[in-house]
């Protein structure tokens, strides 16, 4: 079922990249951190469609955060970015997927998101910061320049007041902008130099053949390949 959500925040997260706070209401609507959502709007007489990746928490009543990338493709997308405001109304259905977590799936994870992969895994990191405690979750995010980062103060201020979550930032194009952290796609070294737990369960999302690539990456270093989960948008 449809559910209507108005638009009341709208939030520029990168020069392409923007976040949209709806709020829901009392409309029952349910998701699995980590599941996405079909966004439906009326596109000049038409009914439009697109799937976004929820980025908040379930555990937040009666609001959803989407967070979109700029495509000039999609009408949606491009909606949203060209033409929405705070105040109009926009659909949604869902939670789809079996890209999740729960809590009973484990008690040490590992997230890693290349670009604006990082949604889904912004949703489990919120839930497990708000409700998961004990939880162990480590975030490896990659982008090709500091600019493109989306969430980074908010991850960075999780990480520093949950000392079970922890972040690390790496960009695959160094240029101009000032950077004076990680670089390089990420691969086995980094990987090992952090410590993660091979026996965690993996989350990946990023670009086309990110997750089938790592997924190899991390059998090779020993991590089930049932505890390994990908998801890839484009």
């Amino acid at each position: 079922m449809r559910v209507p959500a108005e638009i009341c925040v709208i939030r520029q997260e990168t020069p392409h990249v923007k976040s949209f706070l709806l709020n829901i209401g009392k409309a029952k609507f349910t998701f699995l951190p980590g599941q996405w959502l079909d966004c439906y709007i009326d596109a000049k007489g038409e009914l439009g469609v697109a799937g976004y990746s929820i980025t908040s928490s379930p555990t937040i009543e009666g609001e959803i955060e989407l967070t979109v990338r700029e495509n000039g493709e999609n009408p949606v997308t491009r909606f949203l970015h060209e033409g929405a405001g705070v105040g109009d109304t926009i659909y949604l259905d869902g939670g789809h997927g079996d890209f999740h977590y729960g809590r009973k799936m484990g008690d040490s994870l590992v997230l890693i998101a290349g670009g604006i992969g990082i949604t889904p895994l912004m949703s489990i990191l919120s839930y497990v910061d708000m409700r998961c405690s004990g939880v162990r979750a480590t975030l490896i995010y990659s982008a090709k320049k500091p600019s493109e980062f989306v969430f980074k103060e908010r991850l960075e201020e999780m990480a520093r007041r949950n000392g079970d979550i922890s972040c690390l930032f790496t960009i695959t194009q160094p240029g101009e902008e000032p950077w004076e952290g990680h670089t390089g796609r990420v691969d086995a070294g980094m990987l090992q130099e952090i410590g993660v737990d091979l026996e965690a369960l993996y989350f990946i999302c990023g670009p086309q053949n990110m997750g089938p690539d790592v997924k190899g990456m991390l059998m090779e270093m020993g991590v089930p390949p049932e505890n390994v989960r990908y998801e890839q948008w484009w």
